[in-house]
């Protein structure tokens, strides 16, 4: 058990890396790619994911070893960008596959920070207990993922997964922020920030697309 403990995360992340190559593995098809591309790019996928979220803390000013969800919501398409146009895959295929088993990965994240101990919410008044933030986020996940992949997975997406995502987190984010410890001395925290961000963003991408659909049916 103290090895499972000491080897939790590497774990947690070696699920997730198995989990998007089973998911690119069976949609290897839409995005042209051969099985053992789709083996190099989960595990690209998961170690730059990684590499994103400890960027992103440590931009805030937290210690080593920190991580910050935000860091993926607004550098992995980035990364989506430059894979869609170096090997010229359609844009809205490569965001609508690629989110899931990005969202899936936050999910394990938090998972995580369960067993860590870390990003806990703030004691509920008069009680001995805590608000569920982190439980709470990983419902968002299961609840979106439940309501998005299939919709992937048909092909019915058309590119609006991404910034849904970031528009429905966002959102979510921004109430639940107010129920988690911080070390800032105000109501408001810097994640505060992040999350309006990427809610305008996601909103923005979102009226776009709809701006989009209609000038090419008119």
């Amino acid at each position: 058990m103290q090895w499972l403990s000491d080897h939790f995360l590497a774990l947690i992340l070696l699920a997730a890396g198995a989990a998007t190559f089973a998911w690119l593995l069976r949609l290897r098809k839409r995005l042209q790619m051969k099985w053992y591309a789709a083996l190099i790019l989960s595990a690209l996928h998961v170690l730059t994911g990684v590499l994103c979220v400890r960027v992103f803390a440590r931009m805030e000013g937290a210690g080593a070893g920190s991580m910050s969800i935000f860091g993926a919501v607004f550098f992995m398409p980035l990364f989506y960008f430059l894979g869609a146009k170096l090997f010229r895959r359609p844009m809205a295929e490569v965001f609508d596959i690629f989110a899931i088993p990005m969202i899936f990965t936050l999910l394990c994240a938090r998972i995580n920070c369960l067993q860590s101990g870390c990003c806990l919410g703030l004691t509920i008044p008069h009680t001995a207990l805590r608000w569920p933030t982190r439980e709470a986020e990983m419902v968002f996940y299961v609840v979106f993922l439940a309501l998005a992949a299939p919709r992937v997975w048909k092909g019915t997406a058309k590119g609006r997964i991404y910034p849904a995502y970031m528009a429905a987190y966002g959102a979510f984010r921004a109430v639940i922020e107010c129920f988690r410890e911080s070390s800032s001395a105000s109501f408001l925290h810097i994640s505060h920030i992040w999350a309006l961000l990427s809610l305008a963003l996601g909103l923005a991408i979102c009226l776009e697309w709809n701006a989009r659909r209609k000038k090419r049916k008119a």
